[in-house]
């Protein structure tokens, strides 16, 4: 089965970075797909839901930053 890291558009710095959490799943995608798109007319896994609610930190910036559009927190394929 798949492997896929969760990643995120910083506001901060404008980079996409990586959240340090992984998601199991057949997506159906090879590459990258926002988890709006992905879990279109599904309800979010809980670990998913509750990032938008958390604050991370941007590793440019150093800066606390969060991210609630579901169309810019991304599933990306580990290789």
């Amino acid at each position: 089965m798949p492997h896929y890291s969760v990643h995120f558009f910083c506001n901060e710095c404008s980079q996409v970075h990586p959240l340090g959490i992984g998601i199991e799943g057949d997506f159906g995608f090879d590459d990258r797909a926002s988890i709006a798109d992905v879990y279109a007319g599904q309800e979010l896994p809980a670990q998913i839901m509750t990032l938008s609610n958390n604050y991370t930190t941007c590793p440019q910036t150093g800066k606390p930053t969060q991210q609630k559009d579901n169309n810019q927190v991304f599933l990306v394929r580990n290789r």
